[in-house]
């Protein structure tokens, strides 16, 4: 992304604070799931017959009667992928190839699953069980003919967040509307279904660049017993909301700022969050909506969990960041500054000395002023004071 001049914030809302237990039930707790790592990916070369086949065999394996209102046929999987041509793959992991094609007028992609993998037909029993949600993508249904695994599932056509992240596309709005996406999306599972692994690249975009969270991973489908760690959604929820705020992925190939959750939080610990976010982001922002923002985004890491926002916190917050953005929402100052406006103009007309009291073009003019102020038009001294606080602290 390009650089760009340093914004003019409007706006000025304070720090977020959050207490009580986060409301996970279902994520927390001595929850494992196996996680393939990228640099141990040639530790599992495709097929069964493999120098690791010793610890991981070829399995002959079948998808569970609870599944077979689901089936798929094989012949239709064909025709839809165009016989599994080539030019149709549109991922390809270290133990499964990822299909795009059409079946009955809709978009889906298939996952051909590599021999030589013990699976967790579990995940598939319990996603297929699912009510359909707007933010999660939908499992369609399964193959297991002629001793192939697939998985069918919906296709958001745009493919992963992750390869969007540092794209001048995606606006800030859209970052933030993205993120209500995935908090939505959250919230509603932690009643439903336990989460394996989120990251940007488990978060699919659509034609409307909605946000869909797809809980088929290989990590979370692929039972490997070598890698296992604890996972919270609600911290890796964090990570992607400083990914979307910086414009820049949470590890990059850059040696001296390679890690961005440890600059981000040294960075907002110091007040000088803004040197991480991108110009051309940074031009966009409302500066309520990035202060309520980092806030959540900061609160979503905090080491003790007990300080952690509830996944319903993070959702009505972000619904203010949106608000505020769009100026449906003034912040505190902004409120505070109205009042202050309106109740000088009350005391003054109420003088009991007719010389001290306004005239009405002066009336006029200072009403006038008010809502300029509440439309978002002008801002006040005590907005003008704030501002030139924060832009000496963040942009010095």
């Amino acid at each position: 992304m390009s650089s760009g001049p340093v914004p003019s914030f409007t706006g000025g809302a304070g720090p977020t604070s959050f207490t009580g237990p986060p409301s996970f039930p279902s994520f927390i707790g001595d929850q494992q799931f196996n996680r393939q790592l990228p640099s141990y990916s040639s530790a599992f070369p495709r097929g069964g017959n493999s120098c690791v086949s010793g610890f991981l065999p070829t399995y002959n394996q079948h998808f569970p009667r609870e599944l077979d209102h689901c089936r798929i046929p094989l012949e239709d999987i064909i025709q839809a992928t165009n016989n599994f041509v080539e030019e149709n793959i549109i991922e390809k992991d270290y133990c499964w190839t990822v299909y795009k094609g059409e079946l009955s007028g809709k978009k889906l992609a298939f996952i051909l699953v590599d021999a030589g993998y013990r699976l967790n037909f579990g995940l598939a029993v319990t996603l297929s069980s699912l009510p359909d949600h707007q933010n999660i993508v939908p499992f369609i249904g399964c193959c297991d003919e002629d001793d192939k695994i697939i998985l069918v599932l919906g296709h958001p056509t745009r493919g992963s967040l992750d390869k969007y992240v540092s794209s001048a596309h995606l606006t800030w709005l859209m970052r933030v509307q993205i993120c209500l996406d995935i908090a939505s999306a959250l919230q509603y599972l932690q009643n439903h279904s336990q989460i394996e692994e989120l990251n940007s690249k488990c978060i699919h975009l659509d034609e409307n660049w909605q946000a869909k969270i797809q809980l088929f991973t290989p990590s979370a489908f692929i039972g490997s017993s070598i890698f296992h760690r604890q996972v919270d959604p609600l911290d890796s929820f964090g990570e992607i909301l400083f990914e979307l705020l910086c414009g820049r992925l949470t590890v990059t190939e850059d040696e001296d700022e390679r890690f961005l959750i440890s600059l981000g939080s040294n960075h907002h610990k110091n007040g000088t969050l803004t040197e991480l976010v991108d110009p051309v982001l940074r031009v966009q922002m409302n500066r309520d909506s990035f202060t309520v923002f980092s806030e959540i985004a900061y609160a979503c890491l905090e080491e003790n969990q007990d300080k952690r926002p509830t996944i319903s916190q993070v959702v009505e917050e972000l619904q203010k960041v949106l608000r505020l953005q769009q100026g449906l929402e003034t912040s505190e100052l902004q409120q505070l500054s109205y009042c202050n406006f309106l109740n000088v103009i009350s005391y003054i007309c109420l003088d009991e000395k007719q010389v001290k009291r306004p005239t009405n073009s002066t009336v006029v003019e200072e009403l006038q002023k008010v809502l300029k102020l509440q439309q978002g038009f002008e801002i006040s001294e005590l907005q003008q004071v704030s501002y030139c606080n924060f832009l000496n602290v963040n942009f010095s």
